[in-house]
């Protein structure tokens, strides 16, 4: 059920509970959309993946599919150092929202 600044999606089997502007809520199902995906074609690989993994998998993956079409097809030199980093904090937030959406069910 989605409220007027909530929107509810399901992202790879898992509802989450999304703070979203109601004229947002178009876009954010559309990125939902994408990225779900992304993380089916992780999965489809052949071996079990935790939904961590494929996560982080489907978000690197965008964000070289990102970085080749701003560039021209040609991606800029990254800091391995500082992208482990900010993969790591998206991570610990996932877990964070996975907690608390785990603990409002149960």
């Amino acid at each position: 059920m989605s409220t007027a600044n909530h929107l509810d999606v399901v992202l790879f089997g898992r509802e989450y509970r999304l703070a979203c502007a109601p004229e947002q809520q178009a876009a954010l199902n559309a990125a939902v959309s994408l990225v779900n995906t992304k993380m089916q074609e992780v999965a489809s690989k052949g071996r079990q993946v935790s939904t961590e993994r494929a996560a982080i998998m489907a978000a690197l993956t965008l964000a070289h599919d990102l970085l080749e079409s701003r560039e021209g097809g040609t991606a800029p030199r990254v800091d391995n150092d500082a992208a482990t980093r900010k993969v790591e904090r998206m991570v610990q937030r996932a877990d964070e929202a996975i907690e608390s959406h785990q603990n409002a069910l149960f």
